[in-house]
């Protein structure tokens, strides 16, 4: 085993303390259906979390936001070739660096690889008075040939109720009465963990297992793998494991992988 990582086998897939920039090349080409990351959004900032001995890390790059897309596209390259011709990657991100990592996929892995922008909504956090209050998360969605899985009546939403007033309305009736939920549009309204959630690890950046559910359900198929390689707390693995899939996971931070494993242990202790 290369001596640059340790890795951990547990019974829903493996978790790694390690860079993935070490670990991927170990790992056979079109191996997973899914790579959802969630790396350091290049805030310029030390990300804490909360508890007496908050984890943090690092989000800044000396050579300023060229050096952290080149980064980022270096480990998005060994990823791609582990994507299986079916499947899918997804990229969370926010303002600060989405836009110039979109262009620099696009050039990567090319424009007609590209599906969605897809828009996280939340409304928690404080209100701006100097801007339009930013609460909103972006993440890219490519995927690797025109052969891909997508299940969009697993996360159907419910029409509004003005939709449905017009399908009672004769002259106005678009669809049926009975039809009462559609497929889901680019934008998702999933609240951001509060304060008191009780699936608060404590650990900074945290997102809701809610969210990486859409993706599991939308972009794969039970037994199938999904990985994320910056898995920080463990939601994506979370998600996955949850849902009847086999999971990858690594991460630099060894309180993150301490907290992804607690959760993922607990996790199968409630699926028995």
């Amino acid at each position: 085993m290369n001596d640059r990582f340790k890795s951990l086998n547990l019974p829903g897939g493996t978790l790694a303390l390690t860079d993935c920039v070490d670990w991927v090349p170990s790992l056979p080409d079109e191996c997973i259906q899914l790579v959802a990351i969630d790396p350091p959004f290049f805030t310029g900032r030390i990300q804490t979390g909360s508890g007496p001995d908050a984890p943090k890390y690092r989000d800044s790059w000396a050579g300023g936001k060229g050096a952290y897309v080149s980064w980022l596209i270096d480990r998005i390259g060994g990823m791609w070739d582990l994507i299986a011709p079916t499947g899918s990657l997804v990229v969370h991100l926010d303002w600060h660096a989405v836009h110039a990592v979109k262009v620099a996929l696009d050039e990567f892995v090319g424009e007609d690889r590209f599906q969605n922008e897809i828009i996280w909504y939340y409304q928690t956090g404080g209100a701006s008075k100097k801007r339009f209050s930013r609460k909103h998360d972006t993440l890219l969605w490519y995927t690797k040939s025109d052969q891909y899985v997508f299940h969009p009546e697993r996360i159907q939403i419910p029409r509004t109720e003005k939709a449905m007033h017009r399908a009672r309305n004769p002259r106005g009736a678009r669809i049926s009465i009975e039809d009462n939920h559609k497929n889901p549009d680019d934008v998702l309204h999933i609240p951001a963990l509060n304060p008191m959630s009780n699936e608060r690890t404590g650990y900074p950046t945290q997102k809701p297992v809610e969210l990486m559910e859409h993706f599991v359900l939308a972009l794969t198929n039970e037994g199938d793998t999904v990985a994320d390689f910056f898995c920080g707390s463990g939601t994506t693995l979370v998600a996955a494991q949850g849902l009847g899939r086999k999971w990858l996971g690594c991460d630099v931070s060894a309180e993150a992988v301490a907290v992804a494993r607690e959760r993922l242990n607990q996790g199968e202790a409630n699926a028995l």
